[in-house]
């Protein structure tokens, strides 16, 4: 069997991984990545030491049932903090790969080139790369990763002035004077800020984001997540399921303890309580209630909240709440109106940079990706039903226009948010590349994804 794996992130990466550890190399992997080195993608690729991984290192293993081999490999390296930069990770999904490749010699090719395009027959796949070359394979697997954020308005052409991309490409362009404005005020806004703070940035920095919510921090000393009950939580509705979890937060933390026991106890059934929800409570909680969970459910490193907090106490930084409504060119830069939650008229600010940190854009119908674009024009893929990103079943099989799963298609990681919800984190998709890479193997017609489970990991 013949696997073409599109995209060499952490999911990739991980998907290769287990089908060649679990076909001990009979199964024949191609990871096809159009830049930069294996395992690094948009999350592991930064070299800078502000950036932090959001998670301990002892919760951040790339196997389900070898919970401490990212602590082991650490150690091994000379990583000892309890949140390592985020490098680390990236060096070892890497060197994971490579041993790997190693042990099961002929089992594993790389290419370095970008997928285009698809086209599907009887026999199996053929992948149209950049390069004009194709791949054949008898199974594709997207393992795309997060896409660009894009703009709520219309941006000017200013080269330099308004930045898109990994941190650690837009921090060198920032001089130590200017003025940001920072669109986002989630993880990436954090590393940014960051990232700023430590090249010892002088100018002023704006936040802003419809609402103005800051990610919490994780505690110094983790605490044990509370043991729920799920019959209590699946199949209720979302406004039911956000007042028991703020009753027995109150009830944590009156008896001593912390909401953030109450928020990770959710987690080996987030992905049961999302599916059961129908569009118009799924929708309901991402109109209303997601950038609340988001902020509370994937928190950030006390040495990294503790260093923007600084920020906001000086001053330098400003968390605003609110909208950008225009973006025009001035000469020393760029002229930016936003409006203030709440309020009834427009304020004007003047400011050297822009940076796009708005998360990712998740409609598949607004992709410039070539091989997305592709695969929807075809027939091959949909939008899943909240536009979230591709429709996949249970078992994360592409379905196409026609309703039905492809034997042929996957899609892996934080395409199939839509399914899944909870399908970012490295916990929820390592326990996804493993039940995967079986399900491909077996051939079955079910895979065993389709059955609910849980990866403890935090």
């Amino acid at each position: 069997m013949r696997i073409a794996i599109i995209g060499a992130g952490f999911t990739g990466c991980l998907l290769a991984v287990q089908l060649l550890r679990r076909s001990a190399g009979a199964a024949k992997v191609v990871l096809i990545e159009r830049g930069g080195p294996p395992g690094r993608g948009m999350a592991y690729g930064t070299p800078h030491p502000a950036h932090l991984l959001n998670v301990r290192t002892a919760n951040m293993s790339a196997f389900p049932d070898e919970p401490d081999d990212f602590q082991r490999w650490a150690r091994a390296h000379g990583g000892e903090e309890p949140y390592l930069p985020r490098r680390f990770y990236g060096d070892y999904i890497g060197e994971t790969l490579a041993a790997a490749g190693r042990d099961f010699p002929g089992g594993l090719t790389m290419l370095a080139d970008g997928a285009v395009g698809l086209d599907r027959d009887a026999d199996g796949v053929t992948v149209r790369l950049a390069s004009g070359r194709t791949e054949r394979a008898d199974i594709a697997a997207l393992c795309t990763g997060n896409a660009a954020p894009s703009a709520p308005v219309a941006l000017p052409e200013s080269p330099g002035r308004i930045l898109v991309g990994p941190e650690d490409a837009c921090l060198p362009s920032i001089l130590p004077d200017e003025t940001v404005l920072i669109l986002g005020t989630g993880l990436t806004m954090i590393d940014i800020a960051a990232g700023l703070a430590a090249q010892e940035h002088r100018g002023r920095v704006l936040a802003l984001s419809r609402r103005g919510l800051l990610p919490r921090p994780h505690r110094d000393v983790a605490s044990k997540p509370l043991a729920l009950d799920a019959a209590e939580f699946v199949g209720q509705p979302a406004l039911a399921v956000l007042r028991r979890i703020r009753a027995l937060c109150r009830e944590a933390e009156a008896a001593g303890g912390d909401w953030r026991a109450v928020i990770d106890g959710l987690r080996p059934f987030t992905q049961r309580l999302w599916q059961a929800w129908d569009e118009t409570q799924a929708g309901r909680f991402l109109r209303h209630l997601r950038p609340w969970w988001d902020v509370h459910r994937h928190r950030v490193a006390p040495a990294i909240a503790d260093r923007v907090g600084a920020m906001i106490a000086s001053g330098q930084l400003q968390v605003l709440a609110g909208r950008l409504r225009s973006v025009t060119t001035i000469e020393d830069g760029l002229a930016v109106t936003l409006r203030r939650r709440g309020g009834e008229t427009d304020e004007r600010r003047e400011i050297c940079r822009l940076v796009l940190a708005s998360g990712p854009e998740t409609d598949p119908g607004r992709t410039d990706d070539p091989l997305l674009r592709s695969l929807l024009a075809g027939g091959a893929a949909r939008p899943d039903r909240l536009r979230l990103g591709l429709d996949v079943d249970a078992g994360g099989r592409l379905i196409g226009h026609d309703g039905q799963p492809s034997p042929r298609l996957y899609a892996l990681g934080p395409p199939t948010r839509g399914a899944f919800w909870e399908i970012t984190a490295v916990p929820d998709i390592r326990k996804q590349c493993a039940e995967v890479a079986a399900s491909i193997l077996a051939g079955d017609a079910v895979p065993p994804a389709a059955k609910p489970g849980f990866d403890p990991g935090i």
